[in-house]
């Protein structure tokens, strides 16, 4: 992060941007430097402005901001690196990201590791191919690989790789259920919760996805996101209702 005088120049991506005054914007950003900020840009919704098209979702930028308080001007930005072009559910995929970070993350913490799982996320599904314009395996896991970065950066997920109680590993024969305070339970003291395989919370901490990982990745992360996300919906979702 570099400065100079009151400017400070951060690199990142708008996560979200919405009409504020006659001519501006109000812009969400998540930065490799700041974490998630909110800023103006001023006069950009003027016809003569050129930050127009730089300032949107999935395109890597740097912004010079200035002001000494919170809410910061956008002084000057620019494109750093070719964007990611996500389309049909892909982009959906890309708006819920935008959404959860926007709802989830605390405002001017600096999470570098978390930054680099939201690029490596946009890189798959950049990469992923459409099949039938349905949301498919390649596309599930990045979501899914981002939603348990979050939860741990945020400290709202347990280790899920040992027992609650005994601390030990994991084993692949036996059922557990997923408590959110806690963690994974033996199902003998949970007869009454839904419970799944060792082996599946096992290959889903590996990365090695097949339907039964991804369900139980969904399940678990579900479960512990709720606390964040309270009782309203997530806006992003209804799209893959739709669809």
């Amino acid at each position: 992060m570099m400065r100079g005088g009151n400017s400070v120049w951060v690199s990142g991506f708008v996560l979200h941007r919405r009409p504020y005054q006659e001519t501006s914007f109000l812009v969400d950003m998540f930065t490799h430097e700041l974490g998630k900020i909110r800023c103006v840009a001023r006069g950009m919704r003027s016809a003569k402005s050129d930050r127009k098209s730089v300032l949107q979702p999935f395109q890597s930028v740097t912004c010079e901001l200035s002001g000494k308080g919170e809410l910061k001007s956008v002084k000057s930005a620019e494109i750093n690196a070719k964007g990611y072009n996500l389309q049909h559910t892909a982009l959906f995929c890309g708006m819920y990201l935008n959404e959860l970070i926007n709802r989830c993350l605390p405002a001017n913490i600096p999470c570098p590791d978390l930054f680099a799982q939201y690029q490596r996320a946009l890189s798959h599904l950049h990469a992923s191919l459409e099949i039938n314009g349905t949301l498919h395996a390649a596309q599930e896991a990045a979501l899914r690989v981002f939603e348990l970065s979050l939860l741990n950066e945020l400290g709202f997920l347990p280790d899920i790789s040992v027992d609650a109680h005994s601390q030990e590993a994991l084993f692949a024969t036996m059922d557990y259920v997923f408590i959110p305070e806690e963690g994974m339970l033996l199902k003998q003291w949970y007869p009454h919760l839904r419970a799944v395989p060792g082996q599946w919370v096992i290959n889903m901490l590996n990365e090695e996805w097949d339907p039964n990982s991804l369900k139980t990745a969904k399940w678990i992360t579900r479960q512990a996101l709720q606390p964040l996300l309270g009782n309203k919906p997530l806006k992003s979702r209804e799209l893959f209702v739709s669809k």
